[in-house]
This record gives C-alpha cells, sequence and structure tokens, in this order.
C-alpha cells in the first residue's frame, strides 16, 4: 500500500466521523417537494424563492433549530399551509417521528388530505417511496393517518375531541387556528 493510499484513507475515515451539516426545511423542499398539476397552478418543483418571506420560518422547523414553537400572525393565502406541508414533508423523509396536523374541523382535514397531502406524497418520490399508495392493502396509508418508517402523520379537526385525545406526538401543525372552536364538545379549547 503506498503512502497516498494511506492518507486517502485516513483523510476519508475523518470526513465520515464529521457529523452532517444542518438541513433545513427549505433546503428539503427545493430539492425533493414537488407540486403536482392536481393541487398547483405551477408544478414542479418547490422553489423557495417564489416566497422568500417563508423561508426562515420553514428553516425556524428544522430539527436541528433549538426553536419548539413557532407562531404565524398572517394574511390569507400567503402559502403557510404549503410551509406546513413543506415541514411534514421533510419530517417524514428527514427527521421522523409522530406528527399530527389540526385544522378547523374534520372535513377541512379530509380536503386538505384529498386535495394537498396527497398530491404532494404522490407527486414527490422522497414521499412516495416512505408512504405506501393508499389504495394498497394494509398500506397504513388513509385519509386521516400516513403512517411511514418512524411515526405516522395523524390529521384531525380542532372540532373532534377524539381526534385530539391519546396520541404522543413530537410535532404539531395548528393550520387556521382563527376558525378553531372556542370549546370542543364542552371539554375545553383544542389548543
Amino acid at each position: 500500500m503506498d503512502d497516498n493510499a494511506v492518507e486517502e484513507f485516513f483523510a476519508n475515515a475523518n470526513d465520515a466521523r464529521q457529523p452532517d451539516p444542518p438541513y433545513r426545511v427549505s433546503q428539503w423542499a427545493d430539492k425533493n417537494r414537488y407540486l403536482s398539476t392536481v393541487a398547483s397552478a405551477e408544478p414542479g418543483l418547490w422553489r423557495t424563492k417564489r416566497t422568500p418571506y417563508l423561508r426562515e420560518i420553514m428553516d425556524n422547523l428544522s430539527s436541528y433549530k433549538p426553536i419548539e414553537t413557532t407562531i404565524v400572525m398572517k394574511g390569507a393565502q400567503v402559502g403557510m399551509s404549503e410551509a406546513g406541508l413543506n415541514f411534514c414533508g421533510y419530517a417524514i423523509h428527514y427527521s421522523p417521528g409522530p406528527a399530527l396536523y389540526v385544522m378547523p374541523t374534520v372535513e377541512t382535514a379530509k380536503k386538505l388530505s384529498k386535495t394537498r397531502l396527497d398530491p404532494m406524497i404522490m407527486a414527490s418520490p422522497a414521499l412516495s417511496e416512505r408512504i405506501a399508495p393508499a389504495r394498497a392493502r394494509d398500506s397504513g396509508n388513509t385519509m386521516f393517518s400516513k403512517e411511514f418508517d418512524g411515526g405516522a402523520l395523524m390529521l384531525t379537526g380542532a372540532n373532534s375531541a377524539a381526534g385530539l385525545r391519546s396520541m404522543p406526538i413530537r410535532y404539531l401543525i395548528l393550520d387556521e387556528v382563527d376558525a378553531y372552536p372556542l370549546s370542543v364538545d364542552n371539554e375545553g379549547d383544542p389548543v
């Protein structure tokens, strides 16, 4: 074995010991999130540069960040639900764990699943290879549950006390909170 081979071996071994650089939600989305023809007027690869104001918000959700809670006050139709879906994709692909996505009602959760989440999963190979198609027998993919190695993404409505109970979660996405009921089945605030 020549000296160059030994030096190269140790250089490569040292590189392998270094931790991976932090991977941000916006980076994940720019590389892995595809907008489908079903759910987008501009299908194709997601580009954070089209909505630069979402970059910091998405990146604050990244697993290496010490930030535990991100709250956004914003106007309607500015892309926050898409940022939330990007975070879900990132978690499924890069940092798996149990997640809960809460919409105002069970009906709006169903609509999100059918019109946005399922098309995102089908259009994005990084996700479709981790979540079986809903039509597959025992796939773990239903309207309100998307199972993957290392976790599951559950969807529910803030109007469903049962949907908000008894699930340990690592990630929580509360979308359209201004439309949540003040109390759920006389059990209190859904948040």
